[in-house]
């Protein structure tokens, strides 16, 4: 049991860095088409979190008093985070592409 609380605070502490790529993601790529595809990627974890942060906060009024609590607690920061974390790294991602497409000003 001791492993997966260790695994479960890794994740929750790696999800709250802000600038910690996904695999495989190269920040410094000079590819448009790469930095295009991680925009891509970046709005549909935007979309799922904030989705699911939106889903429980409709569930959360409607939970026992403790469960409320439990998931003021923990869940919605937890996810509010990574909503966070996705539109930071969407940004990069935006700004990135922006940059590199033809025409854009050397920086």
């Amino acid at each position: 049991m001791a492993s997966r609380k260790g695994e479960a605070a890794e994740a929750a502490w790696e999800g709250a860095d802000l600038e910690r790529p996904l695999s495989g993601e190269n920040p410094e790529t000079e590819s448009l088409a790469e930095a295009r595809r991680w925009v891509g990627v970046y709005q549909h974890l935007v979309q799922l979190e904030q989705e699911m942060f939106d889903v429980l906060a409709r569930m959360i009024p409607g939970m026992p008093t403790d469960a409320q609590k439990e998931a003021e607690r923990t869940n919605l920061p937890v996810i509010a985070s990574q909503v966070e974390r996705f539109r930071h790294r969407l940004d990069y991602w935006q700004k990135r592409r922006d940059g590199l497409e033809p025409g854009a000003s050397p920086k």
